[in-house]
């Protein structure tokens, strides 16, 4: 009903606004776990660092407070090496000139 020509006006298309929508919750999700890591930590350091105790709490922290900045900074430099390499083939394309295309050979032409 007229959306294209909104998203025309605006400048942002319909998908990637959800595509930025969706990498907004991941970000804020993975905020959330790494704050999530950080309070068990400061808990395990308040309440059971004396004794000892709960040893289980520091690697579980660690996990999920580490875990999402090596996810995102991967996803980061995921996006950046694809939008550099436009018009690159990357391992994962079909190579243009492969056994199911062969060159022909300069007798048969």
């Amino acid at each position: 009903m007229g959306s294209d020509q909104e998203e025309r006006g605006t400048g942002i298309s319909t998908h990637r606004f959800r595509k930025i929508v969706k990498k907004c919750i991941a970000c804020l999700a993975s905020f959330l776990m790494s704050m999530v890591g950080g309070f068990v930590l400061v808990f395990w350091e308040l309440k059971f660092h004396p004794t000892n105790s709960q040893l289980w709490m520091v690697p579980l922290g660690l996990i999920l407070s580490i875990t999402p900045v090596i996810a995102c900074f991967t996803s980061f430099i995921s996006d950046v090496r694809s939008s550099n390499q436009d018009g690159v083939s990357s391992p994962n394309q079909p190579v243009a000139n492969s056994m199911d295309n062969p060159i022909p050979d300069i007798d048969t032409c």
